[in-house]
Protein backbone atom coordinates (compact mmCIF):
# COMPACT_ATOMS: atom_id res chain seq x y z
CA UNK A 1 0.00 0.00 0.00
CA UNK A 2 2.94 2.72 1.02
CA UNK A 3 4.36 2.00 -2.36
CA UNK A 4 0.96 2.73 -3.99
CA UNK A 5 1.36 5.97 -2.31
CA UNK A 6 4.74 6.66 -2.98
CA UNK A 7 4.29 5.62 -7.06
CA UNK A 8 1.08 8.38 -6.93
CA UNK A 9 2.83 11.12 -5.25
CA UNK A 10 5.87 10.44 -7.56
CA UNK A 11 3.81 11.10 -10.65
CA UNK A 12 1.33 13.51 -9.50
CA UNK A 13 2.06 16.81 -11.30
CA UNK A 14 1.55 20.13 -8.98
CA UNK A 15 2.41 22.90 -11.69
CA UNK A 16 1.87 25.45 -9.02
CA UNK A 17 5.18 27.40 -7.05
CA UNK A 18 4.47 26.41 -3.32
CA UNK A 19 5.49 30.51 -2.37
CA UNK A 20 2.30 31.76 -4.42
CA UNK A 21 -1.66 31.59 -3.90
CA UNK A 22 -2.69 28.63 -5.99
CA UNK A 23 -3.54 30.22 -9.14
CA UNK A 24 0.21 30.99 -10.05
CA UNK A 25 1.84 29.10 -12.50
CA UNK A 26 5.13 28.63 -12.08
CA UNK A 27 7.61 28.82 -15.31
CA UNK A 28 11.16 27.92 -15.53
CA UNK A 29 13.25 30.22 -17.68
CA UNK A 30 16.48 28.52 -19.54
CA UNK A 31 19.07 30.94 -19.99
CA UNK A 32 20.77 28.91 -22.44
CA UNK A 33 17.82 27.57 -24.71
CA UNK A 34 17.73 27.58 -28.13
CA UNK A 35 14.26 26.27 -28.74
CA UNK A 36 10.89 27.37 -26.79
CA UNK A 37 9.81 24.12 -24.57
CA UNK A 38 6.18 22.78 -25.32
CA UNK A 39 5.96 21.27 -21.82
CA UNK A 40 2.44 19.85 -22.18
CA UNK A 41 -0.29 19.62 -25.06
CA UNK A 42 -3.97 19.20 -25.75
CA UNK A 43 -5.42 15.96 -26.46
CA UNK A 44 -7.82 17.89 -29.18
CA UNK A 45 -8.62 21.78 -29.41
CA UNK A 46 -9.92 23.38 -26.28
CA UNK A 47 -12.69 25.91 -26.42
CA UNK A 48 -12.66 28.86 -24.34
CA UNK A 49 -14.58 30.40 -22.02
CA UNK A 50 -14.79 33.94 -21.32
CA UNK A 51 -16.29 35.27 -17.66
CA UNK A 52 -18.10 38.27 -18.38
CA UNK A 53 -17.16 40.00 -15.29
CA UNK A 54 -13.63 39.72 -16.50
CA UNK A 55 -14.62 42.77 -19.36
CA UNK A 56 -12.21 41.27 -21.92
CA UNK A 57 -14.13 41.10 -25.57
CA UNK A 58 -15.02 38.43 -27.42
CA UNK A 59 -12.89 40.40 -29.82
CA UNK A 60 -9.70 40.73 -27.81
CA UNK A 61 -9.76 37.07 -27.51
CA UNK A 62 -10.52 36.02 -31.11
CA UNK A 63 -7.57 37.96 -31.80
CA UNK A 64 -5.46 36.78 -29.63
CA UNK A 65 -6.35 33.55 -30.66
CA UNK A 66 -5.52 34.10 -33.95
CA UNK A 67 -1.98 34.66 -33.60
CA UNK A 68 -1.75 31.15 -32.36
CA UNK A 69 -4.13 29.76 -35.14
CA UNK A 70 -1.83 30.96 -37.68
CA UNK A 71 1.17 29.16 -35.81
CA UNK A 72 -1.44 26.18 -36.90
CA UNK A 73 -3.19 25.66 -33.14
CA UNK A 74 -6.58 25.29 -33.12
CA UNK A 75 -9.38 26.07 -30.63
CA UNK A 76 -13.07 24.89 -30.43
CA UNK A 77 -15.99 27.84 -29.64
CA UNK A 78 -15.28 31.37 -28.15
CA UNK A 79 -18.06 31.77 -25.44
CA UNK A 80 -18.99 34.32 -23.37
CA UNK A 81 -19.99 32.81 -19.77
CA UNK A 82 -22.47 35.42 -18.52
CA UNK A 83 -23.09 33.61 -14.80
CA UNK A 84 -21.51 35.39 -11.63
CA UNK A 85 -19.88 31.96 -10.55
CA UNK A 86 -18.04 31.93 -13.93
CA UNK A 87 -14.73 30.29 -12.01
CA UNK A 88 -13.34 26.61 -12.56
CA UNK A 89 -12.75 25.27 -16.10
CA UNK A 90 -14.23 22.19 -17.36
CA UNK A 91 -12.46 19.42 -18.99
CA UNK A 92 -11.27 20.08 -22.66
CA UNK A 93 -11.46 24.21 -21.74
CA UNK A 94 -9.48 27.73 -21.25
CA UNK A 95 -11.13 29.49 -18.74
CA UNK A 96 -10.14 33.42 -18.95
CA UNK A 97 -11.39 34.47 -14.94
CA UNK A 98 -10.77 37.08 -12.58
CA UNK A 99 -8.23 36.05 -9.84
CA UNK A 100 -10.26 35.14 -6.73
CA UNK A 101 -7.22 36.50 -5.01
CA UNK A 102 -4.82 39.57 -6.23
CA UNK A 103 -2.69 39.14 -8.52
CA UNK A 104 1.17 40.21 -7.18
CA UNK A 105 2.48 43.37 -8.33
CA UNK A 106 4.79 41.84 -10.84
CA UNK A 107 2.70 40.24 -12.95
CA UNK A 108 -0.20 41.48 -15.13
CA UNK A 109 -1.96 37.59 -15.42
CA UNK A 110 -1.21 33.99 -14.39
CA UNK A 111 -2.42 30.86 -15.76
CA UNK A 112 -2.89 27.36 -14.21
CA UNK A 113 -2.60 24.28 -16.72
CA UNK A 114 -3.96 21.03 -15.21
CA UNK A 115 -2.54 17.98 -16.76
CA UNK A 116 -3.81 13.96 -16.43
CA UNK A 117 -1.19 12.36 -13.93
CA UNK A 118 -1.12 9.46 -16.19
CA UNK A 119 -0.72 10.74 -20.35
CA UNK A 120 0.81 14.19 -19.22
CA UNK A 121 -1.76 15.78 -21.32
CA UNK A 122 -3.61 19.24 -20.57
CA UNK A 123 -6.96 18.75 -19.27
CA UNK A 124 -7.76 22.02 -18.56
CA UNK A 125 -6.68 25.53 -18.13
CA UNK A 126 -7.23 28.92 -16.20
CA UNK A 127 -5.75 32.43 -17.51
CA UNK A 128 -6.29 34.86 -14.12
CA UNK A 129 -6.30 38.35 -15.54
CA UNK A 130 -7.83 41.93 -14.76
CA UNK A 131 -9.21 43.88 -17.02
CA UNK A 132 -6.41 46.24 -17.76
CA UNK A 133 -3.82 43.41 -18.31
CA UNK A 134 -6.82 41.96 -20.27
CA UNK A 135 -6.43 45.05 -22.87
CA UNK A 136 -3.11 45.25 -22.83
CA UNK A 137 -1.09 44.45 -26.24
CA UNK A 138 0.17 40.90 -25.88
CA UNK A 139 -0.44 40.02 -22.17
CA UNK A 140 -3.41 37.62 -23.46
CA UNK A 141 -1.22 36.30 -26.38
CA UNK A 142 1.09 35.48 -24.07
CA UNK A 143 -1.02 33.65 -21.29
CA UNK A 144 -3.01 31.41 -23.97
CA UNK A 145 0.98 30.12 -25.28
CA UNK A 146 0.95 29.15 -21.58
CA UNK A 147 -2.14 27.31 -21.82
CA UNK A 148 -1.08 25.37 -24.74
CA UNK A 149 1.88 24.64 -22.82
CA UNK A 150 4.62 26.94 -23.55
CA UNK A 151 6.82 27.64 -21.34
CA UNK A 152 8.59 30.84 -20.73
CA UNK A 153 11.46 31.76 -23.28
CA UNK A 154 14.16 34.04 -22.69
CA UNK A 155 14.85 35.83 -25.77
CA UNK A 156 14.11 39.56 -26.35
CA UNK A 157 10.57 40.07 -28.83
CA UNK A 158 9.57 36.60 -28.32
CA UNK A 159 5.81 36.63 -27.11
CA UNK A 160 7.04 33.69 -24.70
CA UNK A 161 9.48 36.11 -22.64
CA UNK A 162 8.71 36.42 -18.75
CA UNK A 163 9.03 40.22 -18.94
CA UNK A 164 6.14 42.21 -20.80
CA UNK A 165 8.47 45.17 -21.35
CA UNK A 166 11.32 42.87 -23.08
CA UNK A 167 8.51 40.81 -25.07
CA UNK A 168 7.40 40.93 -28.57
CA UNK A 169 5.42 38.93 -31.31
CA UNK A 170 8.39 36.76 -32.25
CA UNK A 171 6.74 33.34 -32.71
CA UNK A 172 10.14 31.42 -33.11
CA UNK A 173 10.34 27.42 -32.41
CA UNK A 174 6.07 27.89 -31.39
CA UNK A 175 4.79 26.70 -34.55
CA UNK A 176 2.64 23.35 -34.19
CA UNK A 177 4.63 20.37 -35.23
Amino acid sequence: MMFLLLFLFAFQSNNVASNYPQYHQFYRVSKFSQKPVQKYNWIRPPQIRVCENTEISLERVRRAVNYWERLGYEFGKIYLDRFSFCMNPKENEIAIVLPSQGIPDDKMAATRVYTSKFTGEIMKAKIFILPRSGRKERVLEHELGHALGWQHYNHRSHIMHPNWWFGGYDSYGLHKR
